[in-house]
């Protein structure tokens, strides 16, 4: 099945010349003039087959950045991570919870119902989200404290000096809940601010990618 999207650019141009005129000087330099209007059909092509779906997101960040990984969008975070690929994640908010009176922890028999809560402060909730700790949320979080709605996370081998890495600037804010760090490739934040949807608001953070984990060999014996 042919893909009329797809333009053989060369063979079109070899068409379009009379045959008088089919000599290579001139076919070189048609060639030369139209490479404009190529490079743009394909960026607008290329522009047009991309949403602000998430596995397009990646898909695009990848390309541009990380050609090296190739992308699988039905790979886990997990495996994301271990390739190391850019991926998109959601972001960490924390979420208002209800505090039990010390007669709803028992039953009149005395049997637990609900373990105790341990209740972290604002930092500690942070050092310690891998372990879906409880946060007391205040008020100020919600008001005071801006949240992205979604997470970029890049390799920190695609983060670099040259002209084809990502270039990161040094955080200069003293208080940090958060591990974010500063992009300052403009070609990074062009891309995700025409991809992502209107309104949308991201952070981006570097990790290192993971080795995959040595898979145990079980033995077994013939009895």
């Amino acid at each position: 099945m042919n893909n009329y999207t797809v333009l053989k650019w060369g063979k079109l141009l070899l068409w379009l010349i009379p045959p008088i005129l089919r000599k290579k000087t001139h076919f070189d330099w048609l060639e030369a003039v139209l490479t404009p209007l190529r490079n743009i059909y394909e960026e607008t092509l290329y522009k047009m087959q991309h949403t602000g779906q998430v596995i397009y997101l990646e898909k695009v960040l990848n390309e541009a950045f990380n050609q090296v990984a190739k992308y699988n969008p039905n790979l886990s975070i997990e495996e994301k991570r271990e390739k190391g690929l850019i991926y998109i994640d959601e972001s960490v908010k924390p979420t208002l919870q209800y505090l039990y009176l010390h007669k709803e922890y028992y039953e009149p028999n005395g049997t637990l119902i609900i373990p105790q809560l341990k209740v972290f402060k604002h930092d500690e909730y942070y050092e310690n989200r891998d372990n879906q700790p409880i946060y007391l949320a205040h008020r100020e979080d919600y008001t005071s404290v801006a949240y992205a709605n979604f997470r970029v996370y890049i390799p920190e081998t695609l983060i670099g000096t040259g002209d084809d890495d990502i270039v990161v600037q040094p955080q200069n804010n003293e208080f940090m809940h958060t591990e974010a760090i500063n992009v300052a490739t403009i070609k990074y934040h062009s891309l995700l601010n025409f991809y992502k949807l209107a309104g949308k608001s991201y952070e981006s953070y570097s990790y290192l990618p993971k080795k995959p984990s040595d898979k145990k060999i079980e033995k077994t014996t013939d009895i």
